[in-house]
């Protein structure tokens, strides 16, 4: 679907290019007869192509816009670490990459800032996230060679998680602290 999806765009940039030459180069050219198909079909395509780009910009830029903890809470998995990409985004981390579903070592996104790169592992939990969240950022953290590693969750760390996290270097991000970047989002 998504393939589809990014043909359709790319014929809807084809198009709009065509009329845009239409428009501004080949209507004087062409025979008058051909002006009444042209001018509709061109106008039709042009704001379109403005209508659809309206539309993905803002999907990408305020998709989460006043989003409460609430809808977190029930997101799925794949659509939080999305989520987590986006608030990461809004606070200042650059080159952003989501990684692969499954295979992916532990590390669901890899972010840059102040020169550091940082692997995280974005939970979303109903409980305590426990030490395996932690151990498996460590693990993913030495095989991509990242700086630093961190994980996001929606929920608190045990005991035991913030003990391990503590030795090893790993940056928590619980509720509060995730509530708090979330205040970067639009409203």
């Amino acid at each position: 679907m998504r393939t589809l999806l990014k043909k359709a765009y790319q014929l809807l940039w084809a198009l709009f290019i065509l009329a845009l030459a239409y428009s501004f180069w080949a209507r004087d050219i062409l025979p008058r007869q051909l002006r009444p198909y042209g001018d509709p079909a061109s106008f039709v395509i042009i704001s379109l192509f403005v209508v659809v780009n309206a539309i993905l910009l803002y999907h990408h830029h305020f998709r989460f816009r006043d989003l409460k903890m609430e809808n977190v809470d029930i997101m799925e998995g794949e659509k939080f670490e999305e989520f987590c990409a986006y608030l990461l985004k809004r606070n200042g981390f650059k080159h952003i990459q989501l990684t692969q579903a499954s295979g992916d070592q532990g590390i669901d996104i890899i972010a840059r800032k102040k020169g550091q790169s940082i692997g995280f592992q974005c939970k979303r939990y109903t409980g305590f996230v426990g030490n395996k969240a932690v151990q498996e950022v460590w693990a993913g953290h030495q095989f991509y060679k990242l700086d630093q590693a961190a994980v996001i969750t929606n929920s608190d760390f045990s005991d035991s998680a913030i003990a391990l996290a503590d030795d090893l270097g790993v940056m928590l991000i619980d509720r509060k602290k995730l509530k708090r970047l979330m205040r970067r989002l639009p409203s």
